[in-house]
């Protein structure tokens, strides 16, 4: 007889297919070696300065006079340590070499307190802004600097002043302030498309003309700017603005100080700000005041608000 062989043949195994890798997968594979790149990339980029930091922060040996230059750079109540102040320390430095070559003193390093306490002093005598009306027809602003505080004051009290026929707009130590605040009251007396500023930096993709956006919301028969050696920066740019924009204006009162450049003020790391000139800063016309300051149409060393209104009555 004829022997069956009755062993079972085994199925073959088939292979577990591999999940699928969907789009999400690709997209963080791709990003993951992006980042990668740019960390090398970083590293790379940054490698000089790293050596420099661990050099000096970490094995200079005379650590005493490593201290020296902490302390008289950024005062012994803000020094921490060699390591973590050491940005601090180069900026303190750096600008502070740049005022020594070209008497630059608006680039420099704030301290934390500093950098708070000057905030809070330019609001405080931005508060000091008022009008009043001198007789019926004559209405007195005081600006004492170029802050947003200011800034909104006079465009909530516009409809108010602009009822007046005459203005005696005092800027007599108005230190300047925010350019862009300038911009915005400047722009209530100027004709639309009426050259403000010039504004010009390294990057021409940062430099501007800066133009009215409206129609002229004040249509004084006359206004009168009062000036001195403490008019400076921003407040300047508003006087060279209205002087060329204006019709019937007259500034009296002595050169201003002639600052026609402006600073950017960055924060840093545990409080402080580094503020450095960025930009200068022209008149409508193309004139750069800087270092030489606006004359006066009337030459006046006494009470220039007795004189602006002894001219209008």
């Amino acid at each position: 007889m004829m022997k069956v062989n009755r062993a079972k043949t085994r199925p073959k195994l088939r292979k577990s297919p591999k999940p699928p890798r969907g789009r999400g997968y690709n997209f963080f594979r791709f990003g993951f070696f992006i980042l990668l790149a740019l960390l090398v990339g970083g590293i790379y980029a940054t490698y000089d300065y790293w050596v420099l930091r661990m050099l000096i922060s970490q094995h200079y040996v005379f650590e005493e006079d490593l201290d020296r230059l902490y302390i008289e750079a950024l005062g012994e109540d803000n020094f921490r340590s060699h390591f973590r102040d050491f940005d601090r320390m180069m900026a303190a430095v750096l600008t502070r070499e740049i005022r020594n070559i070209n008497q630059d003193r608006f680039t420099y390093l704030y301290n934390p307190g500093q950098f708070m306490a000057a905030r809070q002093q330019e609001r405080q005598i931005a508060q000091t802004v008022r009008f009043e009306a001198l007789t019926d027809n004559i209405v007195y602003l005081a600006l004492p600097n170029i802050h947003s505080y200011a800034r909104r004051f006079v465009w909530q009290n516009r409809e108010e002043l602009a009822q007046f026929s005459y203005l005696i707009l005092d800027l007599r130590g108005n230190f300047g302030g925010m350019l862009r605040d300038f911009h915005q009251i400047a722009d209530l007396f100027v004709a639309p498309d009426a050259t403000i500023a010039y504004e010009r930096t390294r990057w021409s993709l940062f430099t501007r003309t800066i133009r009215g956006n409206g129609d002229p919301y004040f249509n004084f028969d006359k206004l009168l700017i009062l000036q001195n050696a403490a008019t400076a920066s921003a407040a300047e740019g508003l006087v060279l603005a209205l002087r060329e924009n204006v019709p019937n204006i007259t500034t009296i009162g002595t050169t201003t100080f002639g600052k026609a450049i402006g600073q950017v003020s960055i924060p840093m790391r545990g409080g402080s700000a580094v503020r450095a000139t960025v930009l200068v800063l022209e008149g409508p016309a193309g004139e750069w005041i800087h270092n030489i300051g606006i004359e006066p149409d009337i030459e006046y060393e006494g009470d220039a608000l007795a004189m602006a209104l002894a001219l209008l009555q």
